[in-house]
């Protein structure tokens, strides 16, 4: 057996793995800052997330977690720090249209016309993704002979809003309208899904929805950063799990243990008792 010079195959093997590129992260933040007048919200946040990533994020109150958010989809800039989406400098620079149209973002307000009905807002925002043929070649996935009308009627289904689809947004449920939220932000297929407090004032057969939502896509491979105090559902949806305590991540863990284990190790990372509701803190 030869002990010298390689073989060619070995070297080109070396040479293969020298050259491959590897992928850009989807979502890469260095020491973001932000701060609201004297009060600092962020403190030099890093956060990497890889491609099909669920990634929870947990925290006390006024720990950031929407901040970060909204920064993440462009809504709101930080004061500080480095910004790179799908590989695509985001801050100092701002986003770019083509890397805003990847983004899915669901936060608090569901950002729908509300004196709009709920199919006219699917198929507004159809038709400002450019989905259907409505006006021309269709684009984003939607299929040929697709109108932004359909786009719209399926999405209404999927989220079983048809029986509301003619009534205005300002009438909807709670969680009527968290539905149509979800639907306006998954219309374009994006790839990259920010959801803060989905949960929140949902009854359990929207909970349910929303949840099944989430796991098709994870399922399809849509990276998704979601934030949380539902402890059980995040242990079933999220790959991952950070929290965010005082504008700093003080935890990372992969996997996502279970909802008891989970609740155990929050407390002992943001240092609540046993008395302290998990999520909330004064």
């Amino acid at each position: 057996m030869s002990h010298g010079r390689p073989t060619l195959a070995l070297e080109l093997c070396v040479r293969l793995r020298q050259t491959r590129r590897v992928p850009e992260p989807v979502i890469d933040a260095r020491a973001l800052t932000k701060a609201y007048g004297l009060l600092p919200v962020l403190r030099g946040v890093d956060l990497t997330v890889e491609t099909g990533e669920s990634v929870a994020i947990l925290g006390p109150n006024g720990a950031g977690k929407s901040t970060l958010l909204r920064i993440l989809a462009g809504i709101a800039r930080p004061a500080g720090g480095s910004l790179r989406l799908f590989g695509a400098n985001c801050f100092p620079d701002r986003p770019g249209r083509a890397t805003l149209a990847r983004i899915g973002f669901v936060g608090h307000e569901p950002l729908v016309y509300r004196d709009l009905t709920a199919r006219e807002n699917l198929e507004h925002y159809a038709r400002m993704y450019g989905l259907g043929n409505d006006h021309g070649t269709p684009r984003n996935g939607a299929a040929s002979g697709t109108s932004a009308v359909a786009v719209a009627a399926g999405a209404l289904e999927r989220a079983e809003l048809e029986g509301v689809a003619g009534r205005l947004a300002r009438n909807l449920s709670r969680g009527m309208l968290q539905r149509l939220a979800l639907a306006r932000a998954t219309l374009h297929r994006p790839d990259l899904l920010l959801l803060d407090e989905p949960f929140s004032g949902l009854d359990e057969h929207s909970s349910e929805l929303l949840t099944a939502s989430l796991r098709r896509a994870r399922e399809a491979g849509v990276t998704s950063v979601l934030v949380t105090h539902d402890l059980a559902r995040l242990a079933a949806l999220a790959s991952r799990v950070l929290v965010l305590e005082s504008g700093r991540f003080c935890l990372d863990r992969a996997p996502t243990p279970p909802a008891e284990e989970l609740t155990r190790i929050y407390r002992s990372a943001t240092g609540l008792g046993d008395d302290d509701r998990v999520g909330n803190r004064p």
